[in-house]
């Protein structure tokens, strides 16, 4: 005798909430297919198969594949479903996003022609990264931006700020934008060390000043 599966309430597949148990579903060659009544995001209560359910055959109600309008293969899409996933509870880096109350808004979580809209209005071409300015809110028209992959690598929480003369930038796009690259590894440890940030950058590399004592 095959074992019940046993599904519980609150569980989440993709977009769909496990509610409870649905009406058993006689299909036309006289099968009996278990249901389970489930509730998307969207907030509409739909009885899913539930091969199809734990199999991820359907992820939502129906309002996802609405959204895609033929679109579903272009990188913009792709953008806007990566960053609805990663603001999923059931994301592998959930802590990093959910758990720390990062959010899509709602006029793009369920609608990719408004998350179009405003990506076309608003400086997207193929090659640029959607970034959010202020890394402690989500993804809405009013916190996020179109730029390169080194801006939006440069505003990250992890990034180091400087405050050289009198203008906050990054480390990074700053020794960038005055050719010290290949002194990366020196600045930054006059910084560690203390240095007034302009000094830092200021005063000129010599050979031999760093050497570390074991």
């Amino acid at each position: 005798m095959t074992k019940r599966l046993n599904i519980i309430t609150g569980t989440k597949y993709n977009y769909l909430e496990v509610i409870s148990e649905g009406a058993n579903l006689r299909t036309p060659n006289g099968q009996i297919n278990r249901t389970i009544k489930c509730k998307c995001d969207c907030g509409t209560i739909k009885e899913i198969r539930l091969l199809h359910l734990i199999r991820n055959r359907i992820s939502s109600c129906g309002c996802k594949q609405k959204t895609m309008n033929g679109k579903s293969t272009t990188k913009l899409f792709k953008v806007w479903r990566a960053l609805n996933r990663r603001c999923s509870e059931n994301y592998f880096e959930s802590h990093l996003y959910f758990k720390k109350g990062i959010t899509v808004c709602e006029d793009w979580k369920y609608k990719f022609e408004s998350f179009e809209n405003w990506s076309l209005k608003n400086g997207y071409k193929e090659g640029l990264q959607i970034d959010r300015t202020d890394n402690s809110k989500g993804y809405s028209p009013n916190n996020c931006r179109w730029v390169t992959s080194k801006i939006n690598t440069n505003n990250r929480d992890n990034t180091i700020l400087l405050n050289y003369k009198n203008n906050e930038i990054s480390l990074n796009l700053l020794l960038d934008s005055l050719g010290l690259n290949n002194h990366y590894g020196a600045i930054f440890g006059r910084i560690k060390r203390g240095w007034e940030h302009n000094k830092a950058i200021d005063t000129p590399i010599k050979k031999g000043n760093y050497k570390t004592k074991n």
